[in-house]
């Protein structure tokens, strides 16, 4: 399980640096930049009407909401290309590709510190924690991005963009982030007071 996490890391170290050299140096002509975006399908059919013809014999209904695409847009300002290319990069938000890799090498740490008879250590109490705050940057990125994308796409001067939605990696809950991290600090806290026993019981020794 521990070299589990060691290859995730080591797979994630090698598609990081090519995400960043795509943000850096892309394909597109210009300042041309590519924009990962979904539509709302406003013609399609409701609940009610799918429900009537499934119950009237119709083996299934297939009701689409949303369409995806790409929206491709000139954007002038640098700063704004290499975050919006950031947000939308090909591989998967850079961000989010950077916590992975943290998260893994977390992990490994975390794993190969277990010892039988010593599980519990000073370094995988703060090893805890930091997955805890990575949990939250994580969100926390994710709705700022979210936001700013939407943001973006209300105020681009071309036809019909302000009904388009960011399609762009942003699915976790808050709520469900947010009781992950509350788990890892109740764990983080209860390898402290392990931590805590076993200095008492050399001591004690």
């Amino acid at each position: 399980m521990r070299f589990t996490f060691l290859l995730m890391a080591i797979a994630g170290l090698g598609v990081v640096p090519y995400g960043i050299y795509q943000i850096l140096f892309p394909g597109t002509p210009g300042n041309v930049v590519m924009l990962n975006v979904r539509q709302r399908l406003t013609d399609s059919e409701s609940f009610d009407e799918a429900q009537q013809q499934v119950a009237g014999g119709k083996p299934a209904k297939l009701l689409l909401h949303a369409q995806t695409g790409t929206l491709v847009v000139q954007e002038p300002n640098a700063i704004r290309r290499v975050l919006l290319r950031l947000v939308n990069a090909e591989k998967g938000p850079l961000p989010l590709l950077v916590a992975g890799v943290v998260f893994a090498l977390l992990m490994f740490k975390i794993l190969g510190d277990i010892k039988p008879g010593a599980p519990f250590t000073a370094a995988n109490v703060q090893r805890l924690r930091w997955l805890a705050v990575l949990l939250l940057g994580c969100e926390a990125y994710q709705r700022v991005a979210s936001w700013g994308m939407q943001n973006y796409l209300s105020h681009l001067a071309a036809p019909y963009t302000d009904q388009l939605l960011p399609n762009a990696d942003f699915g976790t809950s808050l709520i469900s982030s947010g009781l992950t991290a509350a788990i890892l600090v109740v764990l983080a806290s209860g390898y402290q007071r392990g931590v805590e026993l076993t200095e008492e019981a050399e001591l004690t020794v």
